[in-house]
């Protein structure tokens, strides 16, 4: 939140879909420095170098050790039971893990925690690394729904 802001009417304009396109604020609405987010409002992370056996048993069971994991009601005649929110990529072809996954917690500060404590340390028979997940919505084309979702970084 910016203190002292001005009004936002007359400020933000939509044109063609988009906020802040053909107008927006000016340059002393804003604080002078750039105001950057904390590794702690993530409450996403996403975990590379994973084993090709894991579960997301075993992730839950790992990652729920430092907080809560974000839970998610399931489709269809599954719709009275919630899962945790966590994705383990896999192949399309073959369907074996890729080795990296994303948890989500149900609040920011547990995401942040994780990176601090599971970055780097071994688990499972290797060392994992874990990040803050970054949205890379639209990036990649997977046909029909568009590439929508979390991925982090290669390496």
């Amino acid at each position: 939140l910016v203190p002292h802001a001005p009004s936002r009417a007359g400020k933000l304009s939509m044109q063609g879909g988009a906020w802040g396109t053909g107008g927006g604020w000016s340059s002393s609405s804003y604080p002078s420095q750039p105001q950057s987010q904390p590794e702690e409002e993530n409450d996403t992370v996403y975990v590379s170098n994973l084993p090709k056996d894991i579960t997301v048993d075993k992730l839950k069971e790992l990652f729920g050790s430092i907080g809560k994991i974000k839970m998610k009601r399931g489709k269809g005649r599954d719709r009275f039971n919630f899962h945790p929110v966590i994705k383990i990529y896999r192949d399309k072809e073959t369907g074996e893990p890729k080795g990296d996954a994303t948890v989500t917690y149900e609040d920011p500060f547990s995401g942040g925690s994780a990176v601090k404590w599971f970055n780097d340390k071994e688990h499972w028979g290797v060392t994992i690394k874990v990040e803050p997940a970054t949205k890379n919505w639209g990036q990649q084309s997977h046909g029909g729904g568009g590439g929508r979702g979390y991925g982090g970084g290669g390496g």
